[in-house]
């Protein structure tokens, strides 16, 4: 049995998922797993190879859904996204990290999607 946090998190993938379908992403995987973490969604916009990390909030006492993407997880999302990159064999692909941040106000969805949120040095970054 999935535990509250995690429902919230699903369903705020899949509205995620949604948007960037809508925008025009392609989706490729959805939890990507690996012995280094996860990444939650991993799309191409246009030609472009897209790390999307999501967060869902149903409230900010906590802060914003995109404050939660420290330097510790985004250290993390690189790591996982360089091993699916060897995994996949795509070094040579134009990569970029996003962060969509979905808050619910007055029980309705609000994305925020925020392009190139970071990126690991050295590597180019893309927009």
């Amino acid at each position: 049995m999935q535990s509250r946090k995690q429902v919230l998190g699903n369903e705020g993938e899949g509205i995620a998922e949604r948007y960037l379908e809508e925008q025009g992403f392609r989706l490729l995987e959805r939890n990507y797993r690996c012995p280094l973490g996860e990444l939650d969604l991993i799309a191409v916009d246009r030609k472009v190879l897209v790390f999307v990390e999501v967060r869902t909030r149903t409230h900010d006492s906590a802060g914003s859904p995109l404050e939660s993407v420290d330097r510790r997880k985004q250290r993390q999302i690189i790591k996982t996204a360089l091993y699916f990159l060897s995994q996949k064999r795509l070094h040579d692909r134009d990569a970029r990290f996003d962060v969509i941040g979905i808050s619910f106000l007055k029980g309705q969805p609000v994305v925020e999607h925020i392009k190139n949120a970071f990126e690991l040095p050295g590597w180019p970054a893309t927009k």
